[in-house]
């Protein structure tokens, strides 16, 4: 049966007063100009968050599923960026530890001691879920690959140092045809264009178009062809519940401060707290959340435990983002006209989550992993 034990409370009480004490100033402030300073980042490495569940050997140390979302939720709480930025560094490290030994031993610390950063390039102009429609392509030239094509929503493409690249190495073969790389964003024919978003400008997404760009061999993730192997597919689950997870985090905090908000908010003589209108809506937003946040860690358990989990991830991943919007949503109305200005951090954590609902996977792609968990192969519509 899943439980906390002390030690992830005792973590928890330690990132919960990390994060009041280097994050809550200027959290609104840093959302709006899209900026985390350099000196965030070093603070949260420095805790050891960047290098949960990366080898020991490349600056980090194990870590349980559980234990990452803790950190994540209790930084996002406070600062949603920061908690979807220790989130990303966590996941690119990892990915780059799978490299060859070489270019693993040269980045994995670097990414893990923010001094570098590492972006994911998988969607295109023309396609987003339906992966295997991916036309970048990358063709063997003996030591090297030649990398040519177009990607596009690639978070923190603006500054990144190196881009893991998902690229066709057999055109013919579908999603059997795609590998991973490792490309340097310094080498020559790489063009990046910022993208101005609505929400998590701090995310700093772009464009990225790859012109016969030379990348060594060595720089291949796993084998030709494996870019969906076993490996990297048993943590698809956990990592959709942690993005969930900091979604939650935010709208729980816009819960929280509408909640002191209803209390005090005057109308007719009294806090609208007392209006079932108001404290009906709290109540459910509420019930929703708690039932969310525990799917969440739920799923998260099951990853620490070995057993599958792809059902639950899913459910994650579409039910908590839509959920977080709604919820946040739902705050601005019971705030009324002072949430439609910028002197509240509400609009901001609603711009900042909405993006989350399709991002790394739409509801309506979740919903159809859900169903064939649970109805079988008659339930996938593209095969």
């Amino acid at each position: 049966m899943f439980e906390f034990s002390e030690t992830d409370k005792m973590l928890r009480a330690q990132v919960r007063s990390f994060a009041k004490k280097e994050l809550s100033e200027g959290a609104m402030k840093r959302a709006k100009d899209g900026l985390i300073p350099p000196e965030i980042w070093k603070k949260a490495a420095d805790m050891g968050y960047t290098g949960m569940d990366i080898p020991e050997k490349y600056g980090g140390q194990e870590a349980s599923w559980i234990a990452r979302g803790i950190v994540i939720e209790e930084l996002a709480k406070v600062d949603f960026n920061v908690g979807s930025l220790v989130h990303h560094v966590q996941n690119m490290a990892w990915i780059t530890s799978q490299a060859s030994p070489e270019v693993a031993a040269e980045w994995v610390p670097k990414l893990v001691s923010t001094d570098k950063v590492c972006c994911s390039a998988i969607t295109e102009p023309d396609c987003g879920s339906d992966v295997g429609a991916i036309k970048t392509k990358a063709v063997r030239d003996g030591d090297y690959y030649l990398i040519t094509g177009e990607k596009t929503s690639v978070s923190r493409g603006v500054y990144a140092n190196i881009c893991l690249v998902l690229a066709k190495t057999d055109p013919n073969a579908g999603i059997k045809g795609l590998s991973n790389f490792l490309v340097p964003l310094d080498l020559p024919g790489i063009e990046i264009s910022p993208l101005a978003d609505m929400g998590c400008k701090s995310a700093a997404r772009a464009s990225v178009n790859f012109d016969n760009v030379r990348v060594p061999v060595k720089y291949r993730i796993g084998e030709e062809g494996k870019a969906f192997d076993r490996q990297f597919i048993s943590r698809i689950d956990q990592g959709r519940a942690l993005l969930a997870l900091f979604c939650l985090a935010a709208a729980q905090t816009s819960l929280d401060d509408t909640i002191a908000f209803s209390k005090e908010r005057m109308a007719f003589g009294r806090p609208i707290a007392k209006y079932e209108g108001v404290s009906f809506k709290i109540a459910e937003a509420a019930t929703y959340l708690e039932a969310a946040w525990w799917l969440c860690y739920y799923t998260l358990w099951l990853g620490d435990q070995g057993l599958p989990s792809y059902k639950q991830g899913a459910m994650c991943k579409w039910w908590g983002t839509h959920l977080a919007t709604e919820v946040i949503y739902n705050c601005m109305l019971l705030h009324g006209h002072v949430a439609y200005t910028e002197e509240l951090p509400l609009e901001q954590r609603f711009r900042d989550v909405l993006g989350f609902e399709w991002g790394d996977g739409t509801a309506e792609i979740m919903k159809i992993d859900i169903a064939r968990q649970i109805i079988g192969k008659e339930a996938i519509p593209y095969k």
